[in-house]
């Protein structure tokens, strides 16, 4: 089978797994990826701007548009829709113009039973090009988020905890300096109110012959002051770090994780029930379905997108580790483009390219 022939039969295998192709507009606005995607995708955008200082960019992938699209539509009726055509962002490696397949399930019944279609959708789109024993790499950020709101910490900290998933460097760096938050140069000068600190701030630059236009206003210096405040004066126990490095260092064979995992939460005292449970099912049920695959988890694995809410997961070449294809629930997005309330939505993306790479 040539490459024509096999993006044929991807078109066909969207097809059969969807109700509606979509092709949302290959220039996008740049805010849509900004606020939602964060600076993973941001950095990477191939911008313009219109004569009226609107900033767009070329589409650099499905997701968001089609769930921005969706909810556009006045009849945002459950959908299953299908894509395949070019993204567009830069990269270390490659083109900056390649394509992208995949499926979005919104609004499904049952968000496990779409999730598992979705990495069956992943599996037979890995079969066309060849790749009959890929690895699925699973992660559940449920399970992470269930943890950090358990463990003793202070608030303040909790989010930036959860947007750290996913990126292991900026993890480690910032569990290295939990328990000794950076501190806050002439603390004891400055005064600990909004208003008095913002009227300070601003003498201060005035007198320094800095105007509002030439810099930042005072009241985002001050308001960056009170949050490096508070977070100096938020200390993390140790033993909520060394917990947290524990559970994150979790990774092999996805049996002995979840039996891990289990040990683990019954050690320190925390409730993880409900999602170890839902994970011993997730793995059940790809086991049942796909017994020949290594299924491995990792629990500091999720996509760098922080509207993930459940099972995430990867599919990986045998041999190069290569991401063929990645997706997973996404509950929170919909809501954070304007949905009126919380629905499920799950989603795959597989990348031509790489299963092209496969073959040869």
């Amino acid at each position: 089978m040539d490459a024509r022939a096999r993006r044929d039969a991807l078109d066909r295998l969207i097809d059969q797994a969807t109700d509606r192709r979509v092709s949302p507009g290959i220039l996008q606005p740049a805010e849509l990826y900004f606020d939602l995607a964060g600076e993973e995708i941001g950095r990477r955008l191939m911008l313009t701007a219109a004569d009226d200082g609107t900033e767009y960019c070329l589409r650099p992938e499905f997701t968001l548009a089609v769930a921005a699209d969706f909810l556009a539509d006045d009849d945002a009726t459950p959908m299953r829709a299908g894509y395949l055509g070019p993204v567009f962002r830069k990269r270390q490696a490659g083109p900056a113009e390649f394509d992208q397949g995949g499926i979005e399930i919104l609004s499904p019944e049952d968000g496990e039973a779409a999730f598992s279609e979705i990495v069956a959708f992943a599996l037979e789109a890995a079969k066309i090009y060849g790749v009959e024993a890929p690895r699925l790499h699973l992660g559940a950020v449920d399970l992470f988020e269930a943890l950090i709101d358990r463990l003793d910490m202070p608030d303040v900290w909790r989010p930036r905890i959860r947007h750290r998933l996913g990126h292991p460097d900026a993890m480690a760096q910032l569990l290295d300096r939990l328990t000794s938050p950076e501190g806050v140069s002439r603390a004891a000068t400055f005064p600990s109110q909004r208003v008095k600190l913002i009227e300070v701030v601003a003498a201060e630059m005035s007198a320094a012959g800095l105007s509002p236009i030439s810099g930042r206003q005072a009241e985002e210096v001050a308001d960056r002051y009170l949050e490096k405040r508070a977070l100096a004066e938020a200390r993390v126990p140790e033993e909520t770090v060394a917990c947290l490095r524990r559970y994150l260092a979790m990774a092999g064979p996805a049996a002995e994780q979840l039996e891990a995992i289990g040990a683990f939460a019954s050690e320190i005292g925390i409730d993880l029930g409900a999602g170890i449970d839902r994970l011993a099912a997730r793995i059940a049920a790809a086991n049942a379905a796909n017994g020949q695959i290594g299924i491995s988890f990792d629990a500091g694995f999720s996509p760098r997108l922080d509207y993930y809410t459940g099972h995430v997961f990867e599919l990986l070449a045998p041999g190069s580790g290569d991401v063929l294809a990645s997706g997973g629930r996404y509950d929170r997005l919909l809501e954070r483009l304007g949905a009126p309330e919380p629905m499920k939505a799950v989603g795959c993306a597989v990348w031509v390219d790489r299963l092209e790479g496969a073959v040869q």
